[in-house]
């Protein structure tokens, strides 16, 4: 099984259509029935039971490569993204304030630790830290980076055995105003940064070492490929990816199925707290 952790603002959303294409309705972008804890092996015995008994991908933000999910799936093949720690949060600040309806100025809204070293968090535990997260990086089948999605895609595609890697991106902010408005001031960019100081350790950690040794494992062909999977990807467009027949049975089958059930369990839990 391939497990994605998803982590905000880091083209999560499109990567995710990439698996939708891929495996169809062996695909699922889960929740944990319990939203006070990551997805575990035992929402996963309980969804395969269910909806997906050749389920081959799972996908989310509450997939996390600490929890007991290999209890119920054996191996798995553990694959991220990570970003620039700083236009991460600028663009999830962005998202907030057009998406979300947050009416708050960054000084304040950085003040909330829910967007303090997200990347950290996700990767090693609410109180984790740079160092722990590195540490659990050899987990990782792939560790792609955003900055250089195309060449992460390709290696995915490699390393986790993908049939179609083809994508359109599937959101795209209204307006980039905010965000660059944030990296063009400076006393903006340092407030980011002191409270992202785990993610700048990980993320140059990535760059620097996880990343290339990647890219030596793919080999000297990787220039190539990636050559030839834009111009394959060129023709792609929203239209082709929602319509193609992989996609639909993803969807078809997560929204009459899978998504009522979850959200009923994950409301029975909220309640009996």
């Amino acid at each position: 099984m391939i497990g994605v952790v998803h982590i905000h603002k880091t083209a999560g959303t499109t990567l995710a259509s990439v698996f939708k294409r891929s495996f169809g309705a062996r695909h699922c972008d889960v929740y944990s029935e319990d939203p006070s804890r990551p997805f575990s092996a035992e929402d996963l015995r309980r969804m395969r039971r269910r909806f997906y008994p050749r389920l081959h991908s799972v996908l989310g933000h509450d997939v996390r490569v600490y929890s007991d999910l290999e209890d119920a799936a054996g191996e798995v093949q553990w694959v991220t993204f990570l970003r620039d720690p700083v236009r991460r949060t600028a663009s999830h600040y962005q998202y907030d304030r057009v998406v979300g309806g947050v009416d708050l100025p960054l000084e304040e809204w950085l003040t909330h630790h829910a967007v303090w070293d997200r990347q950290t968090r996700v990767i090693a535990g609410p109180d984790g830290t740079a160092e722990q997260a590195i540490a659990l990086l050899p987990r990782f089948t792939l560790v792609g980076v955003t900055e250089r999605f195309d060449e992460s895609l390709v290696m995915m595609k490699r390393f986790v055995g993908m049939r179609d890697i083809r994508y359109a991106s599937k959101w795209v902010a209204p307006t980039d105003d905010i965000k660059r408005q944030l990296l063009a001031d400076p006393e903006a960019v340092a407030a980011i940064e002191a409270v992202n100081r785990n993610d700048l350790a990980l993320y140059e950690h990535v760059v620097s070492e996880v990343f290339p040794k990647q890219v030596a494992e793919y080999g000297t062909a990787l220039d190539t490929d990636v050559a030839w999977f834009r111009r394959s990807n060129k023709g792609m467009t929203r239209a082709r990816m929602y319509g193609s027949p992989r996609y639909m049975a993803y969807v078809a089958k997560w929204r009459a199925e899978y998504r009522p059930w979850v959200e009923r369990r994950r409301r029975a839990a909220l309640t009996t707290r």
